[in-house]
């Protein structure tokens, strides 16, 4: 998953503690989240002189960037669905948000994580449906591979130790969803409506390609910034690429 990590949370020893560690003297941490948890030591040296504060982020990138020049060698075409990513990944590969939650809140979130991809060049981006931690629902699932059709890169996938969430399973294709279709069926007929854009979202990319980059996955206003309904937020309203538009109710309470 190509992030520069380790199992030793910093450093290994003890001996190779910095006197003064930077991570002690931050303003500000992203997340809260100790940033060397599973992660090299922060003050870490880099052949170059950098420290692994600084260049950290561009490992995922350098790696996405030698992988993808390797198979254009070899005259092969390369997809590479990578995690650990800076701006301007989206030249050599694509990515995935992350590990998410089986809860509604995540699936929201997905949303607007994919729409930030795009807007900072990575285009083929996608959250994993269902949810990565925790047992998913039928109606959560359901839900998630309606709205997971419309992401540029769609897959269901799930944790070790979570309850299966295949959409054949026997729990999806034995449940009514208020009496009249299983949720296998809602499933099935998401992923019919991936497959049916296909077209769309492969000439769509293929323009961005082709103008040199831009946003697949936007905002309403991005297309139509003059149009004050595109700001309206009662729903989340979604641009796929210059002709299709995607509303999506806004849960609240």
């Amino acid at each position: 998953m190509n992030e520069a990590s380790n199992f030793c949370n910093g450093v290994c020893y003890k001996d190779q503690m910095a006197q003064s560690p930077v991570k002690s003297k931050l303003s500000y941490v992203p997340t809260g989240r100790d940033l060397e948890e599973k992660s090299m030591s922060l003050d870490g040296v880099h052949a170059n002189n950098y420290t692994e504060l600084d260049t950290h982020s561009l490992f995922g990138t350098y790696e996405v960037k030698a992988t993808h020049e390797w198979f254009k060698d070899k005259k092969m075409r390369t997809m590479i669905i990578e995690r650990s990513a800076y701006a301007g990944l989206g030249k050599f590969g694509s990515r995935w948000l992350g590990d998410n939650f089986a809860q509604d809140k995540y699936m929201g979130f997905s949303v607007t994580g994919i729409m930030a991809h795009n807007i900072m060049g990575i285009p083929l981006a996608g959250s994993d449906i269902c949810g990565f931690i925790g047992n998913t629902t039928n109606e959560l699932c359901a839900r998630w591979h309606t709205l997971g059709a419309f992401y540029p890169f769609s897959r269901n996938h799930n944790g070790w130790n979570y309850i299966s969430q295949e959409p054949y399973i026997s729990e999806f294709s034995n449940t009514f969803y208020k009496g009249t279709v299983t949720y296998t069926q809602i499933m099935q007929n998401s992923i019919r409506v991936k497959y049916s854009m296909i077209r769309y979202y492969y000439t769509q990319l293929m323009k961005l390609h082709l103008d040199g980059g831009g946003a697949f996955y936007k905002p309403l206003f991005f297309e139509f910034p003059d149009d004050i309904k595109a700001y309206d937020y009662q729903y989340e309203n979604v641009m796929l690429g210059e002709a299709l538009k995607l509303g999506i109710a806004t849960v609240t309470g």
